[in-house]
């Protein structure tokens, strides 16, 4: 019995030994054709502008840095390098990330500040966001007005509930919209359309 114990301790103690050499394998040397295969990979996964990519690049190989001892500069350059390429290439489109993400929050009932706000929170720098607002308003027609219409239409707002209710609601249901990001007269203004049609008008109608 006490040798059969040994031999399972034993085996037990050789797999922990396997698993910590497993764990303990040196990172690989930071190069081009690596950081390239990183970043495809991680774009097959996810969406993500220049920034995120740069900033994911660097983080993931924080360990082959200290354990070759390699330059910061050195890897972020041959980062910035590769990133370059995927660039050139047409992989990679910030400006069209930004008019992707614009148009998605604007079919939410997004605010034009939320939407510029999200923009550069996600790392696209002014002029991006900008541009992406612009083309929202040239190519789909967005206004402020339309959008607080939207987030009426989905909150269940104003003439989506029962009349009799209406007006213990407003106050409450302007604080929500002014909180999203629109301003008092506009959010007054839409939510005080009488009919589900007067929304749907401002939605999907023509200026």
């Amino acid at each position: 019995m006490s040798d059969e114990f040994d031999e399972s301790e034993n085996y037990e103690n050789r797999n922990q030994k396997k698993k910590r050499e497993k764990k303990e394998k040196p990172p690989a040397d930071v190069t081009p054709a690596l950081i390239r295969r990183q970043a495809l990979k991680y774009l097959d996964r996810f969406a993500a502008t220049t920034m995120k990519l740069r900033r994911h690049l660097l983080n993931k190989n924080a360990k082959a840095i200290e354990f070759h001892s390699l330059d910061t500069e050195t890897v972020l350059q041959i980062i910035d390098a590769e990133v370059e390429k995927l660039v050139n290439a047409g992989i990679m489109d910030d400006q069209l990330y930004a008019s992707s993400k614009a148009r998605s929050m604007a079919r939410q009932g997004k605010s034009s500040l939320q939407i510029n706000v999200k923009l550069g929170s996600l790392g696209f720098d002014e002029q991006q966001s900008d541009t992406a607002l612009d083309r929202l308003k040239e190519e789909e027609g967005f206004t402020d007005k339309k959008a607080a219409a939207r987030y009426i239409k989905r909150r269940r707002f104003g003439p989506y509930k029962p009349e009799e209710t209406r007006e213990e609601r407003e106050q409450k249901e302007l604080a929500a919209l002014v909180r999203n990001g629109f301003e008092f007269g506009t959010a007054k203004s839409v939510l005080s359309l009488e009919t589900t049609d007067e929304i749907e008008d401002l939605i999907y109608g023509e200026d």
